[in-house]
């Protein structure tokens, strides 16, 4: 997988999972837990990755695939890891799994206040498709959808 002088892409194993959930923690008012993570890594079409920095798991991103089409399940940096290309390598290697899996398309939604992140899936060849009203809890919010056609 993908390796930078910082951080290392890995595909997301059972050991990585507390670290997983702990990234989740930092970075969400609603986080998954390990043990939705675990059931996340035992899905047929699903392939998950971690972002590693030395012994700590930094980052991590997941889609599930039906029927030809992806679904990023979350794409998820600790802060203070941030802007380092941590989220544009998790998100290269969900395209790489969309592109191996034979995906049509990845389709993703993400909070319209976060234009970093718009940003990077626009920087990588997503377009906004579609609005999904009040998607979001903690706190209530639109998200954008985006699409990649993975194929």
């Amino acid at each position: 997988m993908a390796t930078s002088s910082a951080f290392t892409i890995l595909p997301l194993s059972s050991d990585l999972l507390p670290g997983a959930a702990a990234v989740e923690q930092a970075c969400f008012s609603l986080p998954w837990s390990e043990e939705g993570l675990r059931a996340e890594l035992q899905k047929d079409g699903a392939r998950c990755f971690a972002a590693v920095a030395g012994d700590t798991v930094v980052g991590w991103a997941g889609l599930e695939s039906v029927c030809g089409e992806g679904s990023v399940t979350n794409i998820a940096v600790l802060p203070g890891f941030r802007r380092r290309g941590i989220g544009k390598a998790l998100t290269l290697a969900l395209l790489d799994a969309a592109a191996r899996l034979a995906l049509d398309r990845l389709l993703l939604e993400v909070r319209v206040s976060n234009a970093p992140a718009i940003a990077l899936y626009d920087m990588l060849g997503f377009v906004p498709v579609g609005i999904r009203p009040g998607f979001y809890d903690a706190p209530r919010e639109d998200a954008l959808i985006m699409q990649h056609p993975a194929g």
